[in-house]
């Protein structure tokens, strides 16, 4: 049976989420509500550089969100852990690519954020 979008997306997020929670608790929950906010006032590429500089949970979800655009848009299978291991190419691919193109992975990092905002609530905390 073939999964939708949605599904998929609700797959990748309650992982994300767990593995979030799991390792970071309230910070990383409170990175994951912020970040949607964070996208639209200052756009993807700052957002992610933002992250990238700061502590462990910000990067974890630096991680998950290079993992899933990787996943969704590149065909890319990553694994949790290997997204911040290619951030700097993966920043250098968004700042060539076409502006439709940047505003996908725009659109899908706000995709996969909306089911990990809505999981890391559902997730306890361990």
């Amino acid at each position: 049976m073939t999964q939708t979008l949605d599904q998929q997306r609700a797959a990748l997020a309650w992982q994300y989420a767990s593995t979030g929670m799991a390792q970071y608790g309230k910070e990383y929950k409170g990175l994951a509500k912020g970040a949607p906010a964070l996208i639209m006032n200052s756009g993807l590429m700052p957002t992610l550089a933002f992250y990238a500089g700061k502590g462990a949970a910000a990067q974890q979800l630096l991680d998950h969100l290079i993992c899933g655009m990787s996943s969704r848009l590149n065909g890319q299978k990553l694994g949790i852990g290997q997204g911040g291991r290619f951030f700097a190419d993966f920043m250098k691919m968004l700042q060539g690519c076409a502006s439709h193109d940047y505003m996908r992975y725009t659109d899908e990092a706000l995709e996969q954020l909306k089911w990990i905002r809505q999981f890391v609530d559902a997730v306890p905390e361990q």
